[in-house]
């Protein structure tokens, strides 16, 4: 399933912002050296390829321009280079697409960042997750356990669902209630408590986008497309790490660097798909290079205050947030040259990174189909997005 590195993690994107010294970066590969008018994004995408990513798009945004580029291949020994319109994984970055979703249904009524779990589930007598609320579950105060690929949550869920007997339910909307039904019953993690304390969850992704669904009727997919995708002018789609490569898209990739091998869903990911589709909410998302700048443009114009189709509710969240806080789909960090909103995203063979500055001045992200995660929580492939952002977002500030 999904894997995000611990949000509140420091990067080295960050300290590469703060010194524009340390984001140099030089390329042996002078067959691909392009001519002096090369601008940030471009360099940054050459360069990553360069240090061993298969493929690599790049952005700076502004409100009023943007600057994109791509660079290396769809599939590791084919010869299609990768296009700015290729769709790539955003990974956990989806999160904050789906709070800004959560936002727009608010808007309209439908719930509240304070409607209780217990509104929408039954609650067994004396649940610790009696007083969650929508809000919570999206700033991963849900108390709920992981879903992050890293424990045992996916083999106890599955191993009590083979137990009961019951057959896999047919609809995406039937599967994510019976998973959220089964997660608030278990005890949260240790040493959490719910409603209260930070601990980073996929689940409550899915657990919100269920209560989504049981106050609407209608799948969580399809209300994303109607008050985020269509309003926004987005494009994009659900693709899982079970699911495989369409003939024409960039494949994912994964493995430590100079070892990277195409991802391809094996028989047993393939046979989880069913389940792996609750978490889509959580992590599934791809897009292309310009719909993302796009994404990230909204946030601009809201957060210097002018009116966007993004939730009123949502930026103001994002505004109010407490310095290096998670709320709705973003963490908050501190620069020398100001507040920022971060986050990365993990999701079968593609990485993601994303800044963008509370001032609403700028912002950059980078997307890959590679991606790695070692057992110790570092990545190679986050490394070089941070190094490959850190210029970018300096030559942004001009």
């Amino acid at each position: 399933m999904f894997h995000t590195p611990h949000p509140t993690r420091r990067t080295v994107l960050l300290a590469a912002m703060a010194s524009a010294a340390l984001a140099a970066c030089g390329s042996s590969d002078d067959a691909v050296t392009p001519p002096a008018a090369e601008n940030a994004s471009a360099r940054a995408a050459r360069e990553g390829v360069a240090a061993g990513l298969v493929g690599l798009a790049v952005g700076r945004v502004h409100a009023d321009r943007r600057d994109l580029a791509v660079a290396g291949r769809r599939r590791l020994g084919g010869t299609e280079a990768l296009h700015i319109g290729d769709a790539l994984g955003l990974g956990s970055n989806t999160k904050a697409m789906s709070a800004a979703a959560m936002g727009a249904l608010i808007e309209r009524g439908v719930a509240a960042w304070t409607t209780p779990l217990s509104q929408v589930f039954p609650l067994p007598p004396g649940s610790p997750h009696a007083t969650v609320t929508l809000g919570d579950l999206l700033d991963h105060r849900g108390g709920l356990l992981a879903f992050t690929g890293s424990g045992d949550d996916e083999v106890r869920f599955l191993s009590a669902w083979a137990d009961s007997g019951l057959a896999v339910p047919a609809t995406i909307v039937e599967r994510r209630r019976a998973f959220a039904t089964w997660l608030l019953t278990q005890a949260p993690p240790e040493n959490v408590v719910p409603g209260r304390d930070f601990f980073y969850s996929n689940a409550g992704y899915a657990v919100a986008a269920s209560m989504a669904e049981a106050l609407t009727g209608e799948p969580f997919e399809a209300l994303f497309d109607t008050v985020l995708v269509k309003p926004l002018g987005l494009t994009g789609g659900w693709h899982r790490a079970s699911m495989p490569t369409a003939p024409g898209t960039p494949a994912g990739h994964e493995g430590p660097r100079g070892d990277v091998v195409l991802f391809e869903p094996d028989a047993e990911l393939q046979a989880t798909d069913p389940w792996l589709q609750v978490l889509d909410p959580a992590g599934a998302w791809h897009c292309t290079a310009p719909s993302h700048a796009d994404w990230l443009r909204w946030h601009l114009l809201a957060l210097r205050g002018e009116r966007t189709p993004l939730a009123a509710g949502y930026v103001s969240r994002l505004k109010n947030a407490a310095p290096d806080t998670y709320t709705t789909g973003w963490q908050q960090a501190t620069l020398p040259d100001g507040p920022i909103l971060v986050h990365t995203g993990h999701e079968g063979g593609f990485m993601a990174e994303v800044v963008v500055a509370l001032s609403g001045t700028r912002a950059v992200f980078a997307l890959t189909n590679t991606g790695h995660m070692a057992a110790d929580g570092s990545s190679w492939v986050l490394a070089e997005l941070d190094r490959r952002l850190g210029p970018v977002y300096e030559a942004s500030a001009a």
